[in-house]
């Protein structure tokens, strides 16, 4: 397997596999953003644009750009999360990880600078860190090989977010939101997603 990449450099597992009930399963990665991009599209962008590598998780091929179609979406954002981390693992070996979701498209290259840079400055003890605005919980999420077995453990849609309550080596990162939408803002409805492209735009 290729593992030429530098441990050193993060890999960001982007989770576009949710079946969005709520949108009557409208594939929501592949909904257009403002920029003209798939939502998919414009989070790889973002990510990609900081020179880190990413992992897109989904239900099947969306076309260009590196992907792992997660067979088993019906079994939670669980399943996203370990399709990701295993190819992730398996192409780049114990690098530092990171998670965003493709329904999130308020969130910045300054806010994944921000976070990444408080991981690389983390006490020790510290595997992993959240980013939260404005006391809201959000993403990114950062985390080293020391964490692998918490994303393994978990089931369902239970994702990383529920290790915070249990775990003294999670910790946040806060960050103001102030003159701009929330980063933490989902599109999970129709009326969500609309409520964005105005924001947006």
């Amino acid at each position: 397997m290729d593992k030429t990449a530098s441990i050193d450099r993060p890999v960001l597992i982007i989770l576009a596999a949710g079946l969005a009930t709520r949108m009557r399963g409208v594939d929501k990665p592949t909904l257009l953003w403002t920029d003209g991009r798939t939502l998919l599209e414009h989070q790889t962008k973002t990510v990609e644009s900081l020179g880190l590598l990413t992992v897109a998780v989904t239900r099947h091929d969306t076309g260009p750009g590196f992907k792992v179609v997660n067979p088993h979406p019906e079994l939670g954002v669980a399943e996203s999360l370990k399709c990701g981390l295993r190819e992730v693992r398996g192409r780049y070996g114990p690098c530092l990880t990171g998670v965003l979701l493709a329904d999130q498209p308020f969130v910045t290259e300054n806010d994944i600078e921000t976070v990444l840079r408080h991981f690389l400055q983390r006490p020790l003890g510290v595997h992993a860190l959240r980013a939260r605005y404005n006391g809201v919980p959000g993403h990114p999420v950062f985390f080293d090989a020391e964490w692998d077995p918490v994303v393994w453990g978990l089931s369902g849609d239970a994702g990383l977010g529920s290790a915070w309550r249990m775990r003294a080596d999670a910790a946040w990162v806060d960050i103001a939101v102030q003159g701009r939408p929330d980063p933490s803002f989902d599109i999970d409805t129709d009326e969500e997603y609309h409520k964005a492209l105005s924001w947006a735009r």
